[in-house]
């Protein structure tokens, strides 16, 4: 199927030509941002609901565009183009949506397709950036223009040549993009497990494991009076909670390292802020007391050996730096 370099392998030698210069426009067309693999991943879903359709309005690709913007913004905060100082505007479309959304809702991230109707996207401007950027470029690989599908300005729309060998090769067309779409962001996003967040997104599984009860007895080891690491007062009962020193939503899993006790009411007013110098002082001299403790009480523990090596890779603050 798709070797490490994100090529096509020989098996796939026999595919219809038209899948072949669709994945050659996939893996080759140029980017500054993700307009383009935006375009091609909603038109592929598009045709895999209907492999006998004739035409696709851009209002629909503008509909699919703000779900994989919104999914990934509102969990991951993911950046979609590769100049630091402008944001695309399709993804500043989706932005400015999901900040009017927490004003109202609460900033607790849920998927596009939970909120829908809750939310008003201008569809209208979308579908104007993708008509004037990406619809006519899309095609293009260097001078050469593939034939992938008719397109119309005047009625905004597009004809595939071939929805049906669309539909019948999604899954290969949508690992393609999904390869394509993760080195573009690699790029430019410092900030580990982009490919396991977009994955989630794409599959609506994003999860946070809900059972940190299990790395209280390494918490207990350093803090058995539960003191509230933020406030440094006492943990009143039924208040205790364990937050994620660095934000969960950059890290995207949790590590005994980055995991301290905390008030309840801090940890819900704290939200995805990013912590200060002092804290993160606080949590590698925590780190370095807590290892002590559990080399000698669980010595040949995974949670061991896993904060022996951030310690050693300095994970507390190279993921500071990085999520900055």
């Amino acid at each position: 199927m798709i070797d490490y370099h994100g090529e096509i392998t020989m098996t796939e030698i026999l595919i219809d030509p038209y899948i072949k210069d669709l994945t050659r426009v996939i893996q080759n067309t140029s980017m500054t941002t993700t307009y383009k693999m935006v375009w091609i991943r909603s038109i592929i879903e598009i045709c895999k609901s209907d492999r006998n359709l004739k035409t696709i309005h851009f209002d629909q690709i503008s509909e699919k565009a703000v779900e994989f913007y919104w999914n990934q913004t509102i969990f991951f905060n993911l950046a979609q183009g590769s100049n630091p100082n402008q944001h695309p505007v399709i993804y500043q479309i989706v932005a400015d949506e999901i900040k009017k959304y927490q004003d109202v809702f609460g900033h607790q991230p849920k998927f596009y397709s939970k909120v829908r109707d809750q939310v008003q996207i201008p569809v209208a401007k979308i579908t104007f950036e993708l008509g004037r950027y990406v619809s006519q470029k899309f095609p293009l690989v260097s001078s050469k223009k593939y034939k992938i599908y008719d397109l119309d300005l005047k009625s905004k729309t597009i004809r595939p040549y071939r929805p049906d060998l669309i539909h019948d090769h999604f899954e290969l067309l949508s690992d393609i993009i999904s390869y394509r779409w993760v080195q573009f962001l690699e790029g430019f996003n410092n900030a580990p497990r982009i490919s396991k967040k977009m994955k989630a997104t794409d599959q609506q599984n994003v999860k946070r494991d809900t059972q940190l009860r299990k790395f209280w007895q390494y918490l207990d080891l350093e803090n058995p009076d539960h003191i509230c690491f933020h406030s440094g007062k006492p943990i009143q009962e039924g208040n205790l909670s364990v937050d994620h020193v660095i934000p969960w939503s950059y890290i995207f899993s949790d590590d005994i390292w980055n995991l301290v006790y905390v008030d309840r009411a801090v940890n819900s007013s704290k939200g995805n802020s990013i912590p200060g110098e002092e804290i993160i002082q606080k949590l590698e001299s925590r780190n370095k007391e807590l290892l002590s403790l559990m080399q000698a009480q669980f010595p040949e523990n995974k949670q061991t050996h896993e904060l022996v090596s951030s310690i050693n890779l300095g994970l507390v603050r190279k993921n500071w730096i990085g999520c900055q």
